[in-house]
């Protein structure tokens, strides 16, 4: 890149004020970030590229969000780490501790009219790559989930599931 860069030369539409608007917080790259507004975030929270946060979203401290994320409005707690590609839908909310693997699809649309139904993650539970958790489950507390299950019902805390649907595999140790 050429030393004498500067964002001023940028067209408008490539001219970002996030490292500004959010001093505490580390982007991977601002100009490819795009944030909506009334969205709050923690001290020390990173953010990938091509990464959109929507109105309403409140995201706790030192958490990662990964590249390619959508976080819809909801409420993410503190340490919470979204690996790459995650959508994150509208009401969703992760409690502290959890991680939430790379393709992640969340959502909270029963399909039978009437108001939404988001997913709830407890508290350090893991839910691995590609899982699809459908309105209105609640992973419990220190759960595992295995990567590419259909979390279908809820998943009691401090256990392990996993297949499509998601089955009991055994208690955490």
């Amino acid at each position: 890149m050429d030393k004498n860069f500067n964002s001023s030369d940028l067209p408008p539409k490539f001219i970002t004020n996030l490292p500004d608007k959010y001093p505490e917080v580390i982007f991977y790259n601002p100009y490819m970030t795009e944030i909506q507004d009334d969205v709050i975030i923690g001290r020390g929270t990173r953010i990938g590229s091509m990464t959109i946060l929507h109105s309403g979203a409140v995201i706790g401290t030192e958490c990662t969000i990964g590249s390619h994320c959508n976080i819809c409005e909801c409420q993410i707690g503190d340490r919470v780490s979204i690996q790459t590609g995650a959508h994150i839908t509208r009401g969703v909310v992760l409690e502290d501790d959890v991680f939430i693997g790379p393709g992640v699809i969340t959502l909270n649309d029963k399909l039978l009219g009437g108001s939404l139904a988001a997913p709830r993650v407890e508290a350090r539970a893991k839910v691995g790559g590609g899982v699809v958790l459908l309105p209105s489950v609640i992973v419990g507390s220190g759960a595992i989930v295995g990567a590419g299950s259909v979390v279908t019902q809820n998943v009691m805390p401090d256990s392990i599931v996993r297949g499509q649907p998601a089955r009991l595999h055994k208690p955490n140790e």
